[in-house]
């Protein structure tokens, strides 16, 4: 792979408006924004960073590209929790079903979701239709559970968080169908799939290859470093170098120091961190 038009676009600047009587105007405070170009550059590579939890880390050889991981990335599975109906001939009379969820997710668990019944739903697919319709309705189940329905069974799926991971299963879900207008008690759901929480450091690309798949020349300078935090918090720090994040660094003629033969270690200090980083330098 070969690059050209590597550089850095920097400035820091702010305006300034005079507040004085009889004193007009804007100035601008600081340094305009300059591209600072590598004309010389040759290697060029971006990694990027999913930290789980908090204190998870991935060490980079910059020299490399080679980024490290602290713990393997598990993405986590969705628990699933399936109620079956029995019910041969569906709802045999007009009435009210009286469904209890129960969750440790679910606020005010377990809860007591009163569903309306006809004898239209003259078939058990169709009485689990009209249930796992109730409970979707329900807002609180709805926030941390998906509620549909295949056949005769209810099947509810744990939500992910806010970050997209997964929970632990949670051993004591259970959705109880009553018995009555037709349909037979189903005390208890199955827990088909025990959910797995989501867990580790996930790096994209970070394996010492361009784009192409090639293998990176060995960096001898490191002429720009940027490290960008898109969510959570880190830090980073060689044993030499720290940076509070997010950071970036240049340098015309290229860093040939610890910055660039020490690994460097980047920590989250909050759950749910991802980060960045773009290194562009010189393979001589």
């Amino acid at each position: 792979m070969a690059i050209s038009a590597a550089q850095t676009i920097t400035g820091s600047n702010c305006q300034g408006q005079a507040t004085s009587s009889l004193v007009t105007g804007i100035v601008q405070i600081g340094a305009s924004q300059t591209a600072t170009q590598f004309s010389t550059a040759d290697i060029g590579y971006a990694i990027g960073v999913e930290i789980v939890a908090s204190g998870g880390s991935v060490a980079i050889d910059l020299q490399t590209g080679i980024a490290t991981p602290s713990a393997a990335y598990v993405a986590g599975t969705a628990q699933v929790e399936t109620a079956t109906v029995v019910a041969a001939s569906g709802a045999t009379s007009n009435g009210n079903c009286s469904l209890t969820f129960t969750s440790a997710a679910v606020t005010g668990s377990p809860l007591t979701v009163v569903v309306p019944l006809t004898t239209a739903s003259n078939t058990a697919t169709l009485v689990a239709a009209a249930l796992a319709a109730g409970l979707a309705a329900n807002t609180a189940i709805a926030a941390q559970w998906t509620v549909t329905s295949s056949g005769a069974n209810i099947i509810a799926t744990r939500k992910s968080d806010a970050n997209g991971y997964k929970y632990a299963n949670e051993t004591g879900t259970n959705l109880a169908i009553p018995a009555g207008i037709g349909i037979s008690a189903a005390p208890t759901s199955a827990n088909t799939t025990p959910g797995v929480v989501s867990s580790g450091v996930r790096v994209l690309d970070g394996d010492g290859k361009d784009f192409e798949g090639v293998t990176l020349v060995s960096m001898a300078r490191l002429y720009s470093l940027e490290i960008n935090v898109t969510s959570g918090t880190a830090g980073a720090g060689n044993g030499t170098d720290v940076f509070h994040l997010p950071a970036k660094v240049w340098n015309t003629t290229g860093f040939t120091d610890t910055l660039l033969t020490a690994d460097l270690t980047l920590t989250s200090t909050a759950a749910a961190t991802n980060l960045t980083i773009t290194a562009i330098g010189k393979s001589s």
